[in-house]
């Protein structure tokens, strides 16, 4: 992925999972800080702890290099899709991992053939379209008009 690529990514993510140098409990309830980064185990902290940007950013990183990992085992021609098309993918793995992600078997046919709308489809008839407000809304369109 390019430089600029993982920039535009951060950029996305920090608009739909938010920015938070302090310790939070997320919509799960499971504590939480950074760009939408889930504290377990050895990371875990009690809510209301200030975290370092520099941590905010190195979590980032491997969380979005996790994101990227299994966008490549689910989608056969990641590296080759239109940035448009990764940009959507990645965030959709960030937000729900891979193993949600990869319950979207027709959304991931539609992509390794090339079908954008038919992705975007596929999207809009899931119960995470209505679970994650805008940012459903705003990928969908993304897709539709790589």
């Amino acid at each position: 992925m390019t430089e600029e690529l993982f920039e535009q990514i951060k950029l996305d993510l920090t608009k739909h999972e938010g920015c938070k140098t302090e310790v939070y409990l997320c919509s799960e309830g499971i504590p939480t800080a950074g760009i939408g980064h889930a504290l377990y185990g050895d990371e875990e902290m009690d809510v209301g702890t200030d975290v370092d940007m520099e941590q905010v950013l190195a979590w980032f990183k491997e969380d979005c290099d996790e994101a990227l990992a299994d966008c490549r085992v689910l989608f056969l021609n990641f590296d080759s899709l239109p940035d448009q098309v990764k940009r959507v993918l990645v965030n959709m793995a960030f937000n729900i991992g891979r193993t949600r992600l990869g319950k979207f078997k027709n959304l991931i046919k539609a992509v390794n053939e090339g079908r954008w709308t038919k992705a975007a489809d596929e999207m809009v008839d899931s119960r995470w379209y209505n679970q994650v407000g805008n940012r459903s809304v705003e990928l969908e369109n993304w897709m539709r008009n790589a």
